[in-house]
C-alpha cells in the first residue's frame, strides 16, 4: 500500500509519512483515503440510491480528516 501510494486529485496528498506514525498506521491511512477515492467515483449514485451508506462515508471522512491534521498538521495545506 505504502509503496504503491500515488495521490488523489481533490484529495490531501498523503506521500511522505510523519514520523509521528508507524508503517502500519500509515498503511490504515492510505487505504481508507483510496477507499474514499473508490466510494466518491460513486457518489452520484449514493447520494441518490443510498443516502444512509453516503451519510456513513461522510462521517469516515470527517474522521479520516481528524487524522490527517493530526499527524500531517499544516504541511498538509501547502
Amino acid at each position: 500500500i505504502i509503496k504503491n501510494y500515488k495521490p488523489n486529485k481533490g484529495f490531501f496528498d498523503l506521500s511522505v509519512k510523519p514520523e509521528s506514525l508507524n508503517n502500519i498506521e500509515y498503511a490504515k491511512i492510505l487505504r481508507l483515503q483510496n477507499f474514499l477515492v473508490e466510494q466518491n467515483k460513486q457518489s452520484s449514485y449514493l447520494r441518490k440510491f443510498n443516502k444512509p451508506q453516503w451519510e456513513d462515508l461522510k462521517e469516515l471522512s470527517g474522521k479520516l480528516q481528524d487524522i490527517i491534521f493530526s499527524n500531517w498538521g499544516e504541511s498538509i495545506l501547502c
